[in-house]
């Protein structure tokens, strides 16, 4: 479980702090974690992980304040970075160095991963393109068992391979009391695992929620024309996507998309309404 309480940071020198008074709780489950660019999601992943200590308020991993920064607290959580650089020669160097301090990494799982993205784990990382240097790194991160995995733009520089690829092996290596956070711009790539998500605009949190709790207020649905009785209408393609209240309509999957645009869109208080009903 991770819990934040009113958290704020701001970076030195900066106007605008970076996060403002974020309150969450978030279980087990994949959760996407959207924002336009600068929102904070980056900022937010690292608060959670213990790399950055916020100013005010806390992050809590099972109740443990995340920037204790004991070992065995540490080994609960782990962040993967976008253009992150893994020291070692090969991915299997730096995994014999690294992961003694990650009591859940599976070395069964770590070679499952590496075969299904098509690597043997000895190439030498620094000869790797982009996509096939994120794709070892994932096939670590993926095997490591921790409690938190923290994703930040895992499918960037992925082929429409990789990305079909890690949407297996995430949905074969999340353990029900895991929570995987996907921070990503293009929703679509995981759209079907996310089991909730965390909206942030501008520093500020402006949702989080499962799948469950969005469906129960919300319904999705297409039709071939705007519907002046929803509660936002978005253009996809020459048809239209309408959100409505569930209480007048069945229940439907949630487009996690069509939400963010909502919640970005001059529809937003509205739907935050219904929302929180």
């Amino acid at each position: 479980m991770i819990e934040l309480k009113n958290v704020t940071f701001s970076y030195k020198g900066a106007k605008i702090p970076a996060l403002y008074g974020i309150t969450a709780q978030v279980g087990s489950g994949l959760y996407l974690l959207a924002g336009e660019n600068g929102a904070g999601k980056t900022t937010l992943l690292h608060v959670i992980a213990g790399l950055a200590h916020p100013q005010a308020g806390t992050s809590y991993i099972d109740a443990h304040p995340s920037c204790t920064n004991k070992p065995t607290e540490m080994g609960d959580v782990f962040l993967l970075e976008d253009n992150m650089r893994f020291p070692g020669k090969t991915i299997r160097e730096f995994k014999n160095l690294h992961s003694r301090f990650y009591p859940n990494f599976s070395e069964e799982k770590f070679d499952e991963n590496l075969k299904a993205f098509g690597q043997s784990g000895n190439e030498l990382m620094n000869s790797h393109s982009l996509g096939n240097l994120k794709k070892a790194q994932l096939s670590y991160a993926l095997a490591l068992g921790v409690k938190v995995l923290l994703l930040d733009e895992p499918t960037n520089a992925l082929d429409i391979e990789g990305k079909e690829t890690l949407r297996k092996l995430i949905a074969a290596n999340i353990s029900e009391n895991q929570t995987i956070i996907v921070s990503t711009h293009t929703v679509s790539d995981l759209e079907k695992l996310f089991d909730g998500a965390m909206i942030m605009q501008q520093s500020k949190l402006l949702f989080v929620g499962t799948e469950e709790d969005v469906a129960e207020k919300l319904a999705f649905e297409y039709s071939n024309h705007p519907d002046m009785d929803s509660l936002y209408s978005e253009n996809i393609g020459g048809r239209y996507l309408n959100i409505y209240s569930s209480v007048d309509h069945e229940e439907t999957r949630v487009d996690w998309r069509a939400l963010y645009l909502a919640l970005h869109s001059d529809k937003s208080q509205c739907i935050i309404s219904q929302l929180q009903k």
